[in-house]
């Protein structure tokens, strides 16, 4: 094991990344986007109660709007019967594209899909694996890599305990479906790699129920296991309660790593105590640049251009960190070219100051929702 070449990996990862490194992948300039206006674009976010959910979708409707189509976000509880509805409603009402996702899984809602593509509606994805995608009948989808996400968390673990064992429980949500087994076999993978001592288990507390006991289950955890001194909590929305939990057992010597999603209040809570000390990582992508993303790949679709492929449509992960949270924070962390990367890619002028700002921290303003 080289600590120093994970100390860099880290590094890497926890630096603001560039537009440049990107978007020459996401399929070049669309000719013209003048037929867009006025078309009608639904946006339902995975889980309207998610903070990176939703600023995924309060930044494609942001994008959609500059494009001159008309976004409606749709607010929902997570459940297929949610999505299900908001598809019916842009089939009823005239809607010329769906775009979804963050914490879901899109084939539970294939039959609906289906309908939609036979009503002409472009539909597309983000956060599915490529399974999921299959089985729900979309391509112009948006991906996340979720296995290097938790392969950064992973070696950014074994590199603060200097590559000496450690003992870790992951906290899971297998109803998420595949992306949970992804993130867990990458956990497993690069501990056996790099530190094949360090040991890992796993409990289960599914999304509807973690404002009600993840805190509990961390907490009988931790005092039935002593020893563990490390958490994986999958999703960043498990942090508060892991916290919570962590307090409650009265443990001072535990750190998380991982928790991916993003989302301002889970990032905020890495910059007071006792987050600041106990949560390491919220390993991230940047919600408004899956947004936006979300969003170009629906107008390739009306373009009747190509998708962009899996192995392109995604946008780069960071490590947040208490040293960089506050950063994150203040200019949304991921810099701010790729609000003008986008914008040219659909020909719309540069964006400057203050409105170049608010585009890439999401200050913009919150689009309809019904």
């Amino acid at each position: 094991m080289d600590i120093s070449a994970l100390t860099a990996a880290v590094n890497k990862y926890a630096a603001t990344p560039s537009f440049s490194d990107y978007g020459p992948n996401y399929g070049g300039k669309i000719p013209s986007i003048a037929n867009l206006a006025g078309k009608k674009i639904m946006i339902i976010p995975g889980v309207s109660a998610l903070a990176a959910c939703e600023e995924i979708a309060q930044a494609a409707g942001n994008f959609a709007k500059a494009a001159g189509m008309v976004p409606t976000i749709f607010d929902n509880l997570g459940t297929t019967a949610d999505t299900n509805s908001a598809i019916e409603d842009a089939i009823h009402e005239g809607y010329a594209a769906i775009v979804m996702g963050c914490a879901m899984d899109p084939s539970q809602s294939a039959p609906a899909i289906a309908q939609a593509q036979k009503a002409g509606i472009v539909v597309g994805t983000y956060g599915g694996t490529p399974d999921m995608d299959s089985r729900a009948g979309t391509t112009y989808n948006t991906d996340d890599p979720y296995a290097l996400d938790a392969q950064l968390a992973t070696e950014q673990a074994i590199e603060q305990h200097n590559g000496q064992p450690f003992n870790a429980i992951a906290i899971t949500s297998t109803a998420t479906g595949p992306a949970t087994v992804i993130e867990e076999d990458a956990i497993q993978s690069t501990l056996a790699a790099d530190c094949p001592k360090c040991t890992l288990s796993a409990v289960n507390v599914e999304v509807p129920e973690w404002q009600t006991q993840v805190a509990s289950t961390v907490t009988s955890q931790l005092l039935e296991h002593p020893d563990v001194s490390v958490l994986f909590p999958d999703y960043a929305g498990e942090l508060t309660y892991v916290l919570a939990g962590i307090q409650a057992a009265h443990r001072t010597d535990v750190k998380t790593y991982l928790a991916f999603g993003g989302g301002t209040p889970f990032v905020q809570l890495q910059t007071a105590q006792p987050g600041a000390t106990i949560i390491q990582s919220d390993v991230s992508e940047s919600p408004p640049w899956t947004g936006y993303l979300l969003v170009l790949q629906a107008i390739r679709g009306l373009e009747k251009l190509p998708p962009i492929s899996y192995a392109d449509a995604i946008g780069p992960d960071r490590i947040i960190t208490p040293q960089n949270a506050v950063e994150v924070l203040t200019t949304g962390g991921f810099g701010d070219d790729w609000v003008n990367g986008f914008r040219e890619l659909v020909g719309l002028p540069d964006l400057s100051g203050s409105a170049l700002t608010a585009a890439a921290t999401l200050n913009g303003a919150m689009v309809g929702k019904p």
